[in-house]
C-alpha cells in the first residue's frame, strides 16, 4: 500500500490496468523493432504524414470499476465530491492505450514522445457505472523546428449521449537531422495572479498515479532511471499534475480548460501554488498557472 494525503492505493489496482499495460508493452516491441529493422516508416519519418491517412477508432468500455474510481478521487484530493460520476480528468485512465494505438502507425520513435499540452471541454457529467463510449483520432501532424507535433482528440461518452468529454492531447517528438533555430515568442505580461489554493507532490505520488491509470513510464517511480534522465529525478504525470490543480479550485467553476506542461513537478514535496488571473479576456478564459519554489512556472494555459 502506498500512502498518500488522500489514502493508501492498493497494488492491487494493477488488475485494472491491463490495456494500458498492453498497449506500453506493444509500443516498447514495436520501438526495439524499429532501432534494429529500417522499414519505410523509418526512411519517410521526416515527412509528415496526413493526420486523414490514420483510421480513427472506437471502442466501447466497461464501466471504471468502483474500487479504481474511489481511490483517484481521493489521490485528487476531491473525497466527496463526483457523487455518481467520473472525474472528466480521468480520462487519461482509459483513453490512452487508444492513443498509443493511433501513435504506433506514426513513423516516429515513440519512446521520445513528450507529452506537451492538454484541452478539455466538459459537456455533461460522466456517469459512474455506465459503459463508456470513446472516439479517438488523429488530428493534426505537423513539422515545425526539428519536432514533429502531434495532436490526438478522444471524445468520451455513453450510448445515451457521445460527447460528455472532448479531450485533446498536445505531443511532440524530436526529428532526425538538423535542428532549426527557435524563436521564443514574446511573453505577455504578467496579470495580478491571485492564489487559489496550494497541494504538494510526494515522493511516492508518481508510483500513486501509475496504479490508478496504468501509466508506468519509469521517469515517475523508479528512482535510479529517473536520475539518468533528463530530469535528474522522478516527476510526476502531467495528468496528474492537471488533475491536482483542478481539484484545487472551486468546484464545477469551469466547464473548458486548456495547459500547457512547461517544467515536470518533481516529487520533492515542496508546496506548489494554483494561481489565477483575476479577470477573464473578452473570450471568457482566464489564465491559469501552477508555481513552484523559485517562481518556476510547471503549467500554464487558461479555464472558463
Amino acid at each position: 500500500m502506498m500512502a498518500a494525503s488522500g489514502g493508501a492505493v492498493p497494488y492491487s489496482l494493477l488488475r485494472h490496468q491491463g490495456a494500458m499495460l498492453r498497449a506500453t508493452a506493444r509500443m516498447l516491441l514495436q520501438a526495439a523493432g524499429r532501432s534494429v529493422l529500417p522499414s519505410a516508416a523509418r526512411r519517410h519519418a521526416n515527412t509528415p504524414p496526413s493526420a486523414n491517412a490514420i483510421a480513427p477508432l472506437q471502442r466501447s468500455i466497461a464501466a471504471p470499476p468502483a474500487q479504481l474510481v474511489e481511490h483517484y478521487i481521493r489521490w485528487c484530493g476531491a473525497a466527496g465530491r463526483y457523487d455518481g460520476e467520473l472525474p472528466p480528468h480521468m480520462v487519461s485512465q482509459w483513453s490512452l492505450p487508444l492513443v498509443s494505438e493511433l501513435l504506433m502507425q506514426l513513423p516516429y520513435r515513440l519512446t521520445g514522445i513528450i507529452n506537451q499540452g492538454v484541452s478539455m471541454a466538459v459537456h455533461g457529467p460522466l456517469p459512474r457505472g455506465a459503459a463508456l463510449m470513446l472516439h479517438a483520432s488523429v488530428e493534426q501532424i505537423a513539422h515545425a523546428e526539428g519536432w514533429a507535433r502531434i495532436v490526438v482528440a478522444i471524445v468520451t461518452g455513453t450510448a445515451q449521449h457521445a460527447r460528455l468529454v472532448e479531450t485533446r492531447l498536445h505531443m511532440r517528438v524530436r526529428l532526425s537531422g538538423p535542428r532549426s533555430a527557435r524563436t521564443a515568442p514574446a511573453r505577455p505580461p504578467d496579470p495580478a495572479w491571485q492564489t487559489a489554493g496550494t497541494w504538494r507532490a510526494e515522493a511516492g505520488d508518481g508510483l500513486r498515479f501509475s496504479l490508478l491509470t496504468g501509466d508506468f513510464n519509469p521517469i515517475h517511480w523508479c528512482g535510479p532511471l529517473a536520475r539518468r534522465s533528463v530530469f535528474g529525478a522522478k516527476v510526476l504525470h502531467g495528468f496528474g499534475s492537471l488533475a491536482r490543480s483542478c481539484e484545487t479550485l472551486a468546484p464545477r467553476s469551469f466547464r473548458e480548460i486548456e495547459v500547457r506542461f512547461l517544467r515536470p513537478v518533481a516529487l520533492d514535496g515542496e508546496a506548489l501554488s494554483v494561481q489565477l488571473a483575476p479577470e477573464a479576456d473578452t473570450d471568457g478564459r482566464r489564465a491559469l498557472r501552477l508555481l513552484g519554489a523559485a517562481d518556476t512556472v510547471h503549467l500554464a494555459g487558461w479555464l472558463r
